[in-house]
């Protein structure tokens, strides 16, 4: 009898890892890729394509590699990305600047990992609560991290152009209560 030594799940094989300048053309792929599919009930035209020249900018790339970015790997392929940077000075909040998952590669509990790395990662870092914009696509994903809306605001793109948010906040223990 042949023993199988085969992982039971994608999972298994994720491997998160930092990006570094070498990866910034995958993460932006991925990122554009995500929103792209995810984004077509939730905005327009005008906003995925603002969206998408921000992704490419160099300003994206600045703000990933000036705060702490992380590839989700099955072997050679990106299939995630997910960043994250301190808040503001002094403050306890830590700020989730990005989750997304390849396409092809969703469903399959790959952006779930990546925001429990990011809650485990801002917490051991000694942030007590987590803040993100969220595009509206992705706000049930980030409340089944945990997260709560706390209001809908707009993100004035660097092209001018708007796109509706959503402000949501989450508590490492999960409880809304103590976020201020």
């Amino acid at each position: 009898m042949h023993i199988s030594s085969a992982p039971d799940s994608l999972l298994q094989l994720l491997e998160i890892r930092p990006l570094d300048v070498d990866h910034l053309s995958t993460a932006r792929y991925v990122v554009s890729s995500a929103f792209l599919r995810g984004a077509k009930g939730s905005y327009g035209e005008a906003e995925t394509s603002a969206f998408t020249e921000f992704v490419r900018s160099p300003h994206y790339s600045d703000l990933l590699l000036g705060n702490r970015a992380y590839g989700a790997w099955v072997g050679s392929e990106m299939v995630g990305m997910a960043a994250w940077s301190p808040g503001e000075e002094n403050s306890p909040t830590a700020r989730v600047l990005a989750i997304f998952v390849h396409p092809l590669f969703t469903g399959q509990g790959i952006g779930s990992r990546l925001g429990e790395y990011l809650v485990d990662e801002t917490a051991a870092a000694g942030f007590r609560a987590l803040e993100t914009n969220a595009t509206l696509n992705a706000v049930g994903f980030f409340e089944r991290l945990d997260f709560l809306q706390v209001r809908q605001s707009v993100w004035a793109m660097p092209s001018g152009r708007e796109l509706a948010i959503a402000i949501m906040r989450r508590a490492p223990t999960g409880r809304a209560d103590i976020m201020h």
